[in-house]
């Protein structure tokens, strides 16, 4: 539901924004259970405080997205989900377990704990650099370095001492880079809202567990950290972070940071501490404004600037278009079909494919003289689930040659950069490369448009309907027809049926 109303990803960047903004109104709503809570119990020690409210926000969260989440029983049975929802709630709570040690110690101070956590902008870079999922250009770099200047001394320039409780914030810092690269993968094939409620759950139970913990070491009551639920002062923050700053800002955070680059997402993340001094100061509660908010939130601001105006040059170049979509059998071809037409699609082979400044080229065949896509080659390197392959298509008296590079992620999630040949493109028909040749009808109903493949030569017999959705959780009625959904089995590929 959330996708539709953000399919694209200027309207995610927006969307990111708004979970920017709730995290920064959450430190206030933090801030003022706890001084409520203080205030009436001043006894109760800062660990047993800090791991409570936690405890207490994400339990809250759980208990009020599980009963309106569609199809909630799968969310905790589908082994996919539970994985990825489990993995997710695992990172995020240890970033809030070390960052939370870190921060009660008296011996770090709340600008140099910002900075710290800061560093989770270069954490996400490095990290997805090394795990090939990230391209950093120098404008990349660039924003990288000025969005963690900006977050970590807005407050003012933080005093280091590389003592136990500022390196617990930096492992802290590189949970949370975690959780970013972790949730740029595990939400390409699986139901998002299904993974927020497992982390969200995850997180809950983890809190439950060590809650004890805190308050034995430090000889609570189980009883005064109870009554705080009583106290109107502390309860209506709470809840406002358990609804905002859990459920909506994790929700959105999970549907929509796919569409993003980890690292992008990260530098439009750190707008976060603006929000909270811009909160702070609005409510009296950060003192006067000085010279370092305007530094700090101006480098910011920049850092994100760069970033998208970067993002908007690479718009115009060569890019991957998401595909997601489910595959499955058929008995026979259904009735009232729309339209049909002849595809022949030859595969080439991975390592005859170069691309360079001069475009891509197959052997001495020049599929492309485009100059600026020199770091499509480089993005490509550590890719293992690439085809390359060139589709004519004839309908009526009409031929036409595509050149396609795809990649495919997971079931059902695959991204594909498409490139129109002209009628040179012929020739490579006449090579023994694999190759397949079917017939595509469409057939239209209230989902969107199926494609069906009836298939001819070697594969002769064989029919596959495929439909194209907005995100692998959408939920659809399928026509009677339809037959075994195979869109896990990678032996239907078209590039395996081709070999």
């Amino acid at each position: 539901m959330i996708e539709k109303y953000f399919n694209s990803k200027k309207k995610a960047t927006l969307g990111l924004t708004l979970v920017t903004l709730i995290w920064g109104l959450t430190f206030i709503w933090m801030d003022s259970a706890v001084e409520v809570a203080i205030k009436h119990n001043p006894n109760l020690s800062n660990q047993s405080l800090a791991s409570s409210f936690v405890f207490f926000r994400f339990f809250i969260a759980a208990i009020i997205l599980i009963p309106f989440t569609p199809n909630v029983k799968e969310a905790f049975t589908n082994i996919q989900s539970i994985k990825g929802g489990v993995w997710l709630g695992i990172i995020v709570w240890l970033g809030f377990l070390f960052q939370m040690i870190g921060i009660v110690y008296p011996d770090i101070t709340p600008a140099v704990s910002a900075f710290l956590t800061s560093l989770y902008v270069v954490f996400t870079a490095f990290i997805g650099l090394i795990m090939g999922r990230q391209h950093l250009s120098f404008f990349m770099v660039i924003g990288v370095l000025l969005a963690t200047f900006g977050a970590g001394w807005i407050s003012g320039p933080p005093q280091l001492n590389f003592n136990l409780p500022e390196w617990l914030t930096v492992i802290g810092a590189f949970m949370f880079a975690a959780h970013i690269i972790a949730t740029d993968r595990v939400t390409q094939d699986r139901n998002t809202t299904h993974l927020t409620v497992v982390m969200i759950s995850t997180i809950a139970l983890i809190s439950m567990i060590i809650l004890p913990l805190f308050i034995l070491k430090n000889q609570d009551s189980f009883t005064d950290i109870i009554q705080l639920l009583l106290i109107p002062g502390y309860i209506i923050p709470l809840l406002f972070c358990a609804i905002f700053g859990s459920i909506i800002a994790l929700l959105l955070l999970t549907v929509l940071q796919k569409q993003l680059s980890p690292v992008r997402a990260a530098i439009l993340y750190a707008l976060e501490p603006i929000w909270a001094v811009i909160f702070s100061l609005i409510l009296g509660m950060e003192g006067e404004i000085t010279f370092w908010l305007f530094l700090g939130g101006g480098c910011l601001i920049i850092g994100n600037l760069i970033v998208e105006i970067a993002n908007l040059n690479k718009n115009k170049k060569l890019q991957f278009k998401p595909e997601i979509e489910r595959r499955f059998l058929l008995e026979k071809l259904p009735p009232e079909l729309d339209n049909n037409y002849l595809i022949e699609q030859i595969y080439l082979p991975k390592d005859s494919i170069k691309i360079d400044s001069k475009g891509i080229s197959f052997d001495n065949f020049s599929l492309s003289n485009q100059s600026d896509i020199s770091e499509l080659g480089l993005t490509l390197e550590n890719i293992e689930n690439i085809s390359y392959r060139v589709r004519k298509t004839t309908h009526i008296k009409k031929t036409q040659y595509i050149f396609s590079i795809k990649i495919r992620d997971a079931p059902g999630i695959r991204r594909e950069i498409e490139l129109n040949l002209n009628k040179d493109a012929e020739k490579f028909f006449s090579l023994q490369l694999p190759k397949i040749i079917k017939r595509r009808h469409e057939y239209k109903d209230e989902i969107g448009t199926w494609e069906i493949d009836e298939f001819l030569g070697k594969n002769q017999g064989l029919i596959i309907a495929e439909i194209e959705l907005i995100g692998i959780e959408e939920n659809i009625t399928l026509p009677n027809w339809i037959g075994k959904e195979i869109t896990d089995e990678i032996k239907y590929l078209n590039s395996n049926l081709a070999s």
